[in-house]
């Protein structure tokens, strides 16, 4: 299409919007918009955006210049007043297409793009769409999501618990190096450390895919943990912890657990060293705990099994003869 042609289709409309067009102008609107599928999308994404809209354009949108754009484009040799106030419409009009169309062409090609860290702390983000992203310890992550488009990718180092709702928007990636992780629906925890040779993605609910761009790669359902290794590029799958992701909830569930394996992960999750002083490590113990402090869930332990709590500011002892 050449300039004129194209200004002569803005043109008409503009006039269309400002009620300005006549009826062979109508015709040749209603004509051109069937001559092609982007015609038809073209002119009813404007209407549909001038209905809506309330004139509270982007900042990002010049319309001094836009002005200009449509003013060079105006003959200016005299004209009676009725012709002029028609002429100001269609010249708002011009200048409401450019911005609307500008508005338009925003919203279906730039993507939001978020980059977020966490150092010594758990980092709890929501998404637009209101998935939400739990970035463990020395965890990065960037964020490319684009609703037009379909798109949500995660690109993570580190460790993170992804929720993603029933409703969600797009349809989300997590992409670690070369392997992609694809969501099904679901909460999962990707355990991806640059330093470590394993990428983990433990299924809390739901179903993800685990694979490399040229190969098949494996399902997840909820309960299990996939295991990716960089180094031979083999799948595996295994159970899940189901306390993989208690770095964010603060929620542990234990069934005949070794007083070993808890002191560890309640030592990651508080931050502070738990040292067993004792032959009383593989005592076992079943009980729940939901966002409890640190001191209570240790007097539970301890008047459970026996034991002596020592706290300092650098770590905790628990001692004992042994289990009850």
């Amino acid at each position: 299409m050449s300039e004129k042609e194209a200004f002569d289709i803005e043109t008409l409309i503009a006039k269309f919007i400002t009620d300005e067009c006549n009826d062979a102008e109508v015709q040749q609107l209603e004509e051109w918009r069937a001559q092609s599928e982007e015609n038809e999308k073209y002119v009813a994404d404007a209407l549909m955006i001038f209905q809506r809209a309330e004139l509270d354009v982007d900042e990002k949108f010049d319309s001094n210049k836009a002005w200009q754009s449509v003013s060079e484009r105006i003959e200016t040799k005299p004209r009676s007043r009725t012709a002029f106030i028609g002429l100001w419409k269609i010249a708002a009009g011009l200048i409401l297409i450019a911005a609307l169309s500008y508005l338009f062409f925003q919203q279906i090609n730039s993507a939001e793009e978020f980059n977020f860290s966490s150092d010594a702390k758990v980092q709890v983000q929501t998404l637009p769409d209101q998935t939400t992203l739990a970035l463990n310890r020395d965890s990065e992550s960037k964020v490319i999501y684009n609703e037009k488009k379909n798109i949500g990718i995660i690109e993570l180092s580190g460790e993170a618990f992804i929720s993603i709702p029933e409703d969600k928007k797009v349809n989300w990636q997590v992409k670690v190096e070369e392997l992609i992780i694809e969501d099904i629906g679901t909460e999962f925890n990707v355990k991806a450390y640059p330093e470590s040779p394993e990428v983990e993605v433990s299924v809390l609910s739901g179903e993800v895919r685990i694979y490399l761009e040229n190969e098949e790669g494996i399902n997840i359902m909820a309960g299990q943990k996939g295991a990716f290794n960089k180094s031979s590029g083999e799948f595996q799958l295994d159970i899940a912890d189901p306390n993989v992701s208690a770095y964010q909830s603060r929620n542990f569930t234990y069934q005949n657990q070794t007083l070993e394996t808890i002191a560890d992960q309640l030592s990651e999750v508080y931050q502070i060293p738990i040292i067993l002083d004792g032959d009383i490590g593989a005592c076992t113990l079943t009980v729940n705990f939901e966002n409890e402090e640190l001191e209570d869930i240790l007097s539970i332990i301890s008047e459970t099994l026996g034991l002596e709590v020592n706290q300092t500011k650098e770590s905790i002892t628990l001692s004992g003869d042994g289990c009850f």
